[in-house]
């Protein structure tokens, strides 16, 4: 294990590092040049030109630039907006835990719904209940996104008034967060209103991402229990007594987690940098949102600051998931 862990490290830095490089150097040789931005801002002025540029460090080598962005990075700055000159680590602080909160609510709702659908759809194979499973798997990963967002506003926020329609929380609310996780802050300051406020706010963008989380695990949880419940170690249990039902969920089932486990693990990943389309068809103030917002104005420090954390996490979250495999398969050996 500790062996797997230090090896683990050793590729999160090496893919870092590969983002990193293919971020910082796309934005200044692509599209996002800042010298075109500049020039705006400055109406063509040299002097002036060659003082921002200076300022920016943008009159340097390409390698220089890099060189000192990845001492920065190591230093814990990610660097300066262009916008504002304000560092852009305030602005992924504050937008961040909106959404961890958003992917882990959406991993909830697909994770529970996608799990229980599989088995149940193995367990009763061939039936209405199986049929009506890869049923709904089929519309939670064919239907896009930014669709199925808008039908739920249409649906949940104006024609039914259940839900609000956008946004993190109400603004009618007085309300001081303290680790930016709304649902978490709530709880902890044992204000009701305020968790029930974010848990609306937090539930349609959630249920939209979910129900393509949902999509996959059902049919992955399924074929894999389908397999399992073929195997010699069921009949065996079957054999010696074990009812349909104690077979399935203790010697099935523990298998069948293993490739829904790899497939959670990518799909959180995916979710935090998938969220682009839904925080924008929900107006949520998350990461997603602020790449939108960054991209669209080219602050580039913005842009390759944000990337950088969503790769970490990614990276990060797919190590967890690969130790999980011990504890749900103690047969597994990551070393």
């Amino acid at each position: 294990m500790t062996r797997f862990m230090i090896l683990r490290l050793l590729q999160l830095f090496g893919v870092l590092l590969a983002a990193s490089a293919i971020v910082f150097f796309s934005l200044r040789l692509g599209p996002f040049d800042p010298s075109s931005q500049i020039q705006e801002a400055t109406l063509g002025d040299p002097e002036r030109i060659a003082e921002v540029r200076a300022y920016w460090g943008l009159d340097q080598p390409l390698i220089v630039q890099y060189g000192k962005y990845l001492s920065g990075v190591l230093h814990g700055d990610l660097g300066r907006s262009l916008q504002d000159s304000q560092p852009v680590s305030r602005a992924i602080g504050d937008r961040l835990p909106a959404t961890i909160e958003l992917a882990v609510m959406a991993m909830l709702i697909g994770t529970t719904f996608g799990l229980g659908m599989g088995v149940l759809a193995a367990y009763k194979q061939d039936t209405a209940l199986d049929v009506g499973g890869r049923a709904a798997a089929l519309v939670g990963i064919s239907f896009p996104t930014f669709w199925l967002g808008v039908m739920a506003i249409a649906i949940f926020s104006v024609k039914l008034q259940w839900l609000p329609a956008g946004g993190r929380f109400s603004s009618e609310l007085d309300f001081e967060p303290t680790t930016g996780f709304y649902v978490l802050d709530g709880i902890i300051q044992g204000r009701l209103d305020v968790v029930t406020t974010a848990l609306k706010h937090l539930l349609l963008p959630a249920l939209v991402l979910g129900l393509l989380v949902a999509g996959l695990v059902t049919r992955i949880t399924r074929a894999a229990m389908l397999e399992a419940l073929g195997k010699d170690y069921v009949r065996t249990a079957l054999a010696k007594g074990s009812t349909a039902r104690s077979a399935a969920i203790k010697h099935a089932l523990p298998n069948a987690l293993l490739p829904a486990t790899t497939i959670l693990g990518l799909m959180f990943g995916l979710l935090l940098s998938g969220a682009v389309i839904v925080e924008t068809v929900f107006a949520y103030p998350g990461m997603g949102k602020l790449l939108v917002d960054a991209i669209s104005v080219r602050d580039f420090p913005q842009v390759q600051a944000s990337i950088l954390v969503l790769a970490t996490i990614y990276v990060l979250v797919n190590a967890v998931a690969d130790v999980l495999y011990v504890v749900i398969d103690p047969r597994v050996r990551l070393a």
